[in-house]
């Protein structure tokens, strides 16, 4: 049974770090990544908040860490950047989660280190996640880790499927109003189309709300003649 694990990563060479050290209190969401090839450096879409967005930016064009960058969604509150990661500087973990079989769920990232939810095939794959990512230079602490059914889709009556896209759509704003992410993104992610997400999504709040606010016989009909223009693409009636 596979198990998602929450590490603390402390690294002198973090993404971003030499900029949130000109703004302590900011956190960094990581959004989505590109990955590298051999000719060109990753691209990383985070969200920023909670912090001093002044002396951040400041900060970005001296960043060892990074090479081109753009803020491409201001919030008010929070900023989507887009940033290229100059990967001669940092450690990219992604060879890594290949060869351990990890999945990244989330990043968030402070001035004191970054917070990663990782999804691994078994225990032994996650003390051989920590021992190689300690090799490559990171200090790890271990939160906390658990089965993947522990607290998670099994209880509310969820596929693992059903699970992953509502924590999915959960981390990229998909829920918020107004929404941070749309439907095309999240199908891209996994691979699926938007009708495909948005009957896995929908099924999925429907098992989530018949489990703890109950469903009651003669309203079962209206829940699910609802549910599309709620969860899909095109409508957004909030």
């Amino acid at each position: 049974m596979s198990l998602i694990a929450e590490l603390r990563l402390a690294d002198a060479q973090l993404v971003l770090r030499p900029s949130l050290e000109a703004a302590p209190e900011m956190t960094l969401k990581r959004e989505w990544a590109t990955a590298a090839d051999r000719t060109s450096d990753p691209m990383l879409f985070v969200w920023a908040s909670g912090g001093d967005f002044e002396a951040f930016e400041a900060a970005l064009p001296d960043d060892p860490t990074i090479g081109e960058h753009e803020c491409i969604d201001d919030r008010g509150d929070r900023r989507l950047y887009r940033v290229t990661v100059n990967r001669e500087i940092t450690t990219n973990p992604a060879p890594i989660d290949r060869e351990t079989g990890a999945s990244r769920l989330s990043i968030e990232t402070t001035v004191d280190g970054a917070v990663l939810e990782v999804r691994l095939p078994n225990r032994e794959a996650l003390t051989e996640y920590i021992s190689r990512l300690r090799e490559n230079g990171f200090t790890v602490d271990l939160l906390r880790a658990h089965d993947a059914d522990d607290g998670g889709g099994s209880e509310y009556g969820l596929s693992e499927k059903q699970a992953e896209a509502l924590q999915e759509a959960l981390r990229a704003g998909y829920f918020e109003v107004p929404r941070e992410t749309d439907l095309e993104r999240l199908a891209d992610r996994f691979d699926i189309s938007e009708q495909a997400l948005s009957e896995r999504l929908r099924r999925g709040v429907s098992s989530v709300l018949g489990a703890t606010v109950g469903e009651p016989e003669e309203s079962r009909v209206g829940v699910g003649s609802e549910a599309p223009s709620a969860l899909g693409g095109a409508a957004d009636d909030e």
